[in-house]
């Protein structure tokens, strides 16, 4: 048995790119910000890259916003492409569950729609995973937005 688990809160540095495969499955790409304090009372901030999909994506994506906070679960996935003859790394956390934190209208609404989609999400893609003959996820280096997205780089 193994596990894969990411658990990380945070601020969105920017606003949620969503695109659709040719299926039309939603994917929604975004950074998150996770600051800690040095014992010298310096901060360090880290920038986490995240990936939703279906539900999860859509609502994310029609609820969140540059600068609200949120509480993510999912797993690390680490993928590489090749650009300019330059292998490159990625290293993303695919969304399983999420929290919206914060007051607003649309956090207070759909918390409860979002814990319920990210667990619903998280089973589909466990179930998805095991099917899957690519388990890996490619990233073009891109964060996202306009375009559609080949099913085959889809993570189950």
């Amino acid at each position: 048995m193994s596990v894969n688990k990411a658990i990380i809160m945070g601020r969105l540095g920017q606003d949620p790119a969503i695109s659709y495969t040719n299926s039309g499955m939603a994917v929604c790409k975004f950074s998150l910000a996770t600051s800690r304090k040095q014992k010298d009372g310096k901060e360090i901030t880290q920038w986490h890259r995240l990936t939703a999909f279906d539900k999860a994506a859509e609502l994310i994506a029609k609820y969140v916003a540059k600068g609200n906070m949120l509480y993510i679960e999912g797993e690390i996935n680490y993928g590489q492409y090749e650009k300019d003859g330059i292998t490159r790394y990625t290293t993303d956390i695919i969304v399983r569950e999420f929290n919206f934190i914060g007051s607003g209208d649309g956090a207070q609404n759909t918390q409860k729609q979002g814990q319920n989609q990210g667990h619903d999400r998280y089973q589909n893609g466990a179930q998805n995973n095991q099917q899957s003959q690519n388990s890996g996820y490619q990233n073009d280096g891109n964060s996202g937005g306009a375009g559609s997205i080949p099913d085959d780089d889809l993570p189950f």
